[in-house]
């Protein structure tokens, strides 16, 4: 089962999406800002993660900077929400970027595909016996 990573600073958001991807399935679990979220990406090792655009504390942007500045967090895929225009990255930082509000069946599409496509190229990069 695939663990997602919810980064918002909105319970009203966090919630009825929390209930919406268990019921598809996977494993979830919260935080409620970026710097929460790096302290539960060491401890669980998500296989993706969505996160909000603006929160307190420690935005999506500088969440996807520290997974990306390191080894062990810079191939999870990440889903970047915003309901603001953000200007495009200088390196790309994050897998997709969906307006907010988005579509839910577009959002369980993304995470579908990227959940796959991660489990794919690692188990094609995993050691043989």
């Amino acid at each position: 089962m695939a663990t997602i990573l919810l980064v918002d600073d909105d319970p009203n958001i966090l919630h009825p999406l929390r209930l919406l991807l268990e019921r598809e399935g996977y494993r979830v679990l919260t935080a409620p800002d970026g710097q929460a979220a790096l302290s539960a990406t060491v401890v669980e090792s998500p296989n993706l993660i969505v996160t909000d655009w603006m929160m307190p504390r420690m935005d999506g942007v500088g969440l996807c900077r520290r997974l990306k500045d390191d080894a062990a967090t810079a191939e999870i895929p990440v889903v970047m929400l915003s309901a603001a225009s953000p200007p495009p990255p200088v390196e790309p930082l994050w897998d997709v970027l969906l307006p907010k509000p988005t579509p839910i069946a577009r959002l369980i599409k993304e995470i579908r595909t990227l959940v796959k496509e991660r489990g794919s190229s690692a188990s094609a990069h995993a050691p043989t016996r």
